[in-house]
């Protein structure tokens, strides 16, 4: 009987109701859904900003207790404290590395070079430009946030010390959030801390369900409207093929200005013009005023286009 209880012992889990979890696991997958969508919306914008390629990907999302976060992060880095109008403060946290290399680049950098090893504080320049890039950071998690919270989010302070930092009770639950940042060779870890308290009120919304249905009909007249004309001033590439020959190298090489090159286009025939590399129309040329032109005379529609 004392044998069968030591083997049945080894299938028990230790459970640490200090710090219980209060997000079921559809709960987190949906979390890490909408936070997938911020660092897609993340990365495009640091990309613009900086004119390179940036990769933006979710690690984990974590529950823990608020001081076991703190305890994680080093003695000195870079810490964004957001807040809403009622709601209470979060953290998004930058490693010193990637946020040197970042302000680098801002400044007319051309290559990405970490932070100096002995640095522990912030210039009043810096603070000042990481202060309006983490606004972006903050606007784009905002609209990642719309299906979920609709809240507004704004920047309270830059830190750099975590000690410094109490945005919740020490053994409170906190959900933490890791991403991965890579800018070139430059990759570093990014976290967003949010205490649970925050996220309570929103909890039913917290399900695939809820999360498509309402993301069905998100999308306003307006919003409509404005794809609409984003899409109809597009500028496309349009030309027109006089025809198309073919010639050896030898031919090519003896080639002299006044030279006639046969194609293999009647002269009588209408000429294909192309938008992008497809035939979209038959067309006649001409000459309006004093500029070569093409008149359509057929336009060629294929099925389900």
């Amino acid at each position: 009987m004392k044998e069968k209880i030591i083997q049945n012992s080894q299938d028990v889990k230790v459970y640490d109701f200090k710090k219980a979890l209060r997000l079921s696991m559809e709960q987190v997958r949906v979390l890490t859904r909408i936070h997938d969508n911020f660092a897609y919306q993340l990365a495009s914008a640091i990309s613009t900003q900086l004119r390179t390629i940036v990769q933006v990907d979710v690690v984990s999302v974590n529950q823990m207790l608020y001081e076991e976060f703190i305890k994680e992060l080093p003695a000195y880095t870079i810490l964004n404290v957001f807040e809403t109008s009622e709601k209470g403060r979060m953290i998004m946290e930058l490693k010193p590395q990637m946020a040197y290399a970042i302000l680098n680049r801002l400044l007319g950098g051309r290559e990405l070079s970490a932070s100096p090893e002995d640095k522990m504080t912030l210039t009043q320049i810096e603070n000042k430009i990481l202060h309006k890039l983490f606004e972006g950071f903050v606007e784009n998690l905002r609209k990642s946030w719309k299906d979920l919270m609709n809240v507004d989010l704004k920047v309270f302070e830059i830190e750099t010390n975590p000690q410094f930092l109490q945005v919740a009770i020490p053994n409170e639950t906190v959900i933490v959030i890791a991403f991965t940042i890579k800018i070139g060779d430059v990759t570093e870890r990014m976290h967003i801390c949010i205490p649970y308290i925050i996220l309570e009120p929103f909890l039913p919304k917290l399900s695939s369900y809820q999360l498509f249905s309402t993301r069905s009909h998100a999308k306003s007249t307006q919003e409509s409207k404005l794809l609409k004309s984003k899409i109809e001033e597009l500028e496309i590439p349009l030309s027109v093929e006089l025809g198309r020959s073919k010639i050896s190298i030898e031919e090519f090489l003896s080639l002299n200005v006044g030279d006639v090159i046969q194609l293999n286009q009647l002269y009588d025939e209408p000429l294909k013009a192309k938008v992008g590399k497809e035939v979209k129309f038959f067309v006649k040329p001409g000459v309006k005023k004093t500029r070569l032109a093409a008149e359509i005379e057929t336009v060629l529609e294929k099925e389900g286009k």
